[in-house]
């Protein structure tokens, strides 16, 4: 009785991941683009994150500035970390193609695949702990040319007073790096190696 539940379990197992795969092959990963990026400041914080679009809808140039609804993005994350790459925070500004920082600033040409121009990604509602990554075109796109700063990015982020503090600067410039399509399915694909090879070690054994 315990095998014959083991055995339906992983044939369930394998046959969903399957089922995701070939799901995802053929709708999902036909239409989405999805990058990493990371930067590193001078002293050794750093940030990493993620962000994803529509291929079929996106222009060259993808820009995206301030709440609401994106035009182009359907998610952007990103985490901070401290020198010693103990995580200080993360965010997701935007959600569902909707951002929720009033402060986004966002451009990437899909041609170079590169991002450029004002940058600000993030959390600032002037509370304990929100972080936050821009450089001095978005300070000056944001109507702060008053605070641009000595480098070109700063890795800011507000103390437990809500002061806020700028923890590294660098002229350091965001890296992009794509993520492959691939990389979903062979997970899935994974799973499903794992339960075939499940379902022959389970025959083994009822044969011994």
């Amino acid at each position: 009785m315990t095998h014959l539940f083991a055995k339906t379990a992983i044939r369930m197992v394998t046959s969903t991941a399957l089922a995701l795969a070939i799901a995802i092959t053929t709708h999902d990963l036909a239409d989405a683009a999805e990058f990493n990026f990371n930067w590193k400041g001078d002293s050794g914080y750093s940030a990493k994150g993620s962000f994803n679009y529509d291929t079929t809808t996106a222009p060259s140039v993808i820009s995206e500035a301030g709440l609401g609804a994106t035009k182009n993005l359907q998610s952007l994350s990103i985490s901070f970390f401290d020198p010693f790459s103990t995580p200080i925070n993360s965010f997701t500004p935007v959600v569902n193609s909707v951002a929720n920082y009033s402060f986004l600033r966002f451009n990437f040409d899909n041609t170079t695949q590169q991002i450029f121009g004002p940058f600000d990604i993030g959390k600032d509602d002037e509370l304990p702990g929100d972080t936050w990554l821009n450089n001095n075109l978005a300070l000056i796109d944001e109507g702060f040319s008053d605070e641009v700063i000595a480098k070109e990015f700063g890795f800011n982020n507000r103390n437990a007073a809500g002061t806020k503090q700028i923890l590294d600067l660098s002229n350091n410039a965001v890296q992009v790096s794509k993520v492959p399509e691939g990389s979903i399915i062979i997970g899935l694909l994974a799973v499903c190696s794992l339960g075939l090879t499940a379902q022959t070690n389970l025959y083994r054994a009822n044969q011994e």
